[in-house]
């Protein structure tokens, strides 16, 4: 495991320092791993350097872009998402934020060669004609596949690279939306924000002088509970340094702002009958 800083990002000298470790036990490293959009907060490491320190060790270096590569098509999107342009390979989920049903993945690699130089196989009971044609069983594990493509070119030929990237921008917009609102609202924290994903969590004011960690996290957990039975709208969690986080991660082209304006109160009114049910319960117990 390589460590990451307080921004949730790769932090680049341990990384140096565990191949330098590696080489010294006469292990070999071979891949590095970079992340455009980390599941639970978003963040995008610094992939030119990460792209820089591959060459210069000769690795190959892979970008988890599953959700969060398409911003480098939106104006606003992370410089650091320019590293992608340095990578070997880069994985793309467009069930995410391509707005495609699931499930459809996506593997894009530099140089088509050295998929088939791994996959491509010819079994006696292969025979094709002399003509061009690409195989996809030559580039990958999977030989049979339907065409989960199909549905991904639809949206493409629609949308086109424009319509997504003002969505993508949207989307991003609204994220921040939600961390000025709840950054400015007297019962949540503020955490992070990262290209469509923002956290917080419920803070009650008379916990604001004196937070008790492991009460906040019950509460936040039993807070995320509620909102999901509620049916009202829909969130999800993250653990950020020992912190049981709410995340809003916006992936859909129908959120507005009217949407992101309710969800301060929506939630806090929940967290409000968490917090005197927790409250309750224990004065009960004890």
């Amino acid at each position: 495991w390589i460590p990451a800083d307080a921004a949730q990002r790769i932090d680049l000298r341990a990384l140096a320092a565990a191949i330098d470790d590696d080489e010294r036990r006469g292990e070999q490293p071979f891949l590095v791993v970079g992340s455009a959009g980390t599941v639970s907060t978003g963040a995008v490491d610094p992939l030119p350097e990460l792209a820089a320190l591959c060459r210069e060790r000769g690795l190959w270096f892979h970008v988890d872009g599953a959700y969060g590569a398409v911003a480098a098509a939106a104006p606003d999107g992370p410089p650091d998402l320019d590293g992608l342009a340095e990578a070997d390979s880069v994985a793309v989920d467009p069930h995410k934020w391509l707005y495609a049903p699931l499930e459809a993945g996506c593997a894009l690699v530099r140089d088509p060669e050295a998929l088939r130089a791994a996959f491509s196989y010819s079994p006696p009971y292969y025979h094709f004609s002399g003509e061009e044609a690409i195989n996809y069983f030559d580039y990958g594990m999977q030989n049979s596949r339907g065409f989960r493509a199909l549905k991904v070119w639809l949206a493409l030929q629609r949308a086109g690279r424009a319509g997504y990237a003002r969505m993508v921008t949207e989307d991003m917009r609204l994220a921040g939306e939600a961390y000025r609102l709840f950054a400015a609202h007297p019962e949540f924290e503020a955490v992070t924000h990262n290209l469509s994903i923002t956290t917080f969590r419920y803070v009650p004011p008379d916990l604001r002088a004196a937070e008790d960690a492991g009460y906040l996290n019950s509460l936040n957990q039993e807070l995320l509970t509620r909102i999901e039975r509620s049916g009202e709208v829909f969130l999800s969690n993250a653990w950020v340094d020992g912190r049981f986080l709410l995340r809003l991660c916006i992936v859909n082209f129908r959120t507005s702002q009217a949407d992101i304006e309710a969800l301060p109160g929506i939630v806090a009114r929940h967290g409000r009958e968490a917090h005197a049910a927790l409250r309750q319960g224990a004065g009960e117990g004890a």
